[in-house]
């Protein structure tokens, strides 16, 4: 008796452990496309950690462990860096233009998306310069950081973007873009490309960009644009890059969530560039 009353203690003990690890929660409401990959590094850290067990949340809840944003740098560790990409409905004319096709440089990308106000668009009259067809559609509001970050990758600010505006996250925007086929747009990268065949999502096609902003697009950075890892990679070993990106925060005070976060840095970031993120600690410096 003595001994089946150690085992089930032994068991319930086993039990509420599991338990009391289960009830470790990461937001990530504010950066839902976040979602995959903090599940993946979650996945990865329990299986050097079986103590550590968490739930990835991506509607906003009262109470969580810790908090991935875009944009809270205060007592925060950044787990690695979102980047944005040109795209465009697979359908849209605007494909078939030379200098497009050719890829975008800051000029083109400025006349792409940024609106001009009368005397630069009568400047810009004056140089023979034409509206490139396609209509822009970009997020807004008071959450809609990925659109500041593009905004400043460009010099503007994000009321400068020209064209239609969504509320929502940057799924929503994706959906837009592959049911309108005269959308423009941009988002970031993880959403773009397909995680398990790395291409982009069908409907959509990636805009080429001058990667390490020399003024013209190589083979090379042509060919990185097919596949999200090869992408990633790329950018990560440029000493310059005209990819807008910007860094993804958890804010946490509980411990075991810091010691996720500090694995994330030293051992984790191996698993970034599969799903389109750069790493954390790369010599590219984050646009905010």
């Amino acid at each position: 008796m003595m001994k089946k009353g150690i085992i089930i203690a032994i068991a319930l003990f086993a039990i509420l452990g599991r338990i009391n690890a289960q009830e470790l929660k990461i937001s990530v409401s504010d950066a839902r496309f976040t979602a995959p990959l903090v599940e993946k590094l979650v996945k990865e850290y329990n299986k050097v950690n079986p103590d550590f067990q968490a739930q990835v949340l991506t509607q906003n809840e009262a109470e969580s462990d810790a908090r991935i944003s875009l944009d809270d740098a205060s007592n925060s560790n950044v787990l690695g860096r979102y980047i944005m990409l040109p795209i465009a409905n697979a359908k849209n004319v605007l494909l078939e233009n030379k200098k497009v096709r050719k890829g975008l440089n800051g000029k083109l990308a400025k006349q792409l998306f940024v609106s001009k106000d009368y005397l630069e668009a009568l400047e810009a009259e004056d140089n023979g310069e034409k509206e490139l067809p396609g209509t822009v559609y970009s997020l807004t509001g008071s959450k809609a950081f990925t659109t500041q970050t593009f905004a400043n990758a460009l010099k503007v600010t994000p009321n400068k973007i020209k064209g239609k505006k969504i509320l929502g996250r940057e799924e929503n925007a994706l959906n837009v873009v592959k049911s309108h086929a005269d959308a423009v747009s941009f988002n970031v990268a993880s959403l773009i490309y397909d995680t398990n065949s790395r291409q982009p999502v069908e409907g959509l096609v990636v805009l080429p960009v001058d990667l390490d902003d020399n003024g013209k697009i190589s083979d090379e950075e042509r060919a990185a644009f097919a596949d999200v890892n090869q992408l990633a990679n790329y950018i990560d070993k440029s000493s310059e890059t005209s990819v807008p990106s910007g860094n993804i925060y958890i804010n946490t005070k509980h411990p075991k969530v810091a010691a996720f976060a500090a694995w994330v840095l030293t051992n984790g970031q191996s698993y970034l560039h599969q799903y389109g993120y750069l790493e954390a600690n790369s010599k590219l410096t984050a646009q905010k």
